[in-house]
């Protein structure tokens, strides 16, 4: 599977796998986990999915004092990436919308 960052997606599928990166960090972040290290890098695209790799950092969001930290990274990193491709997403909202949904 080809990493998120090389693969030639079209607008429709960006779309998709944003949600899907988001539906992902939404569903670690309410388990108190944070990967710690997402980019376009560590997200693979295979056959219409996206998939989060690569979580040997990943730490837990509540008892490491860097958790939230390292969550607001994530998502603005990945937010950012696929604004940069034309796809609406604003990383301060998202991770808005992940505080709100996990506590």
């Amino acid at each position: 599977a080809p990493r998120l960052v090389s693969a030639r997606l079209t607008g429709a599928e960006l779309r998709v796998a944003l949600a899907q990166v988001l539906d992902d960090v939404a569903r670690l972040t309410r388990e108190g986990l944070v990967h710690a290290d997402l980019s376009p890098y560590n997200v693979l695209w295979w056959r219409g999915r996206a998939w989060l790799s690569d979580f040997p950092q990943a730490v837990d969001l509540v008892t490491n004092p860097g958790g939230l930290d390292l969550l607001h990274h994530d998502v603005t990193t990945v937010c950012a990436w696929f604004a940069r491709r034309g796809v609406d997403c604003d990383g301060e909202a998202a991770f808005a919308a992940l505080l709100a949904d996990a506590f």
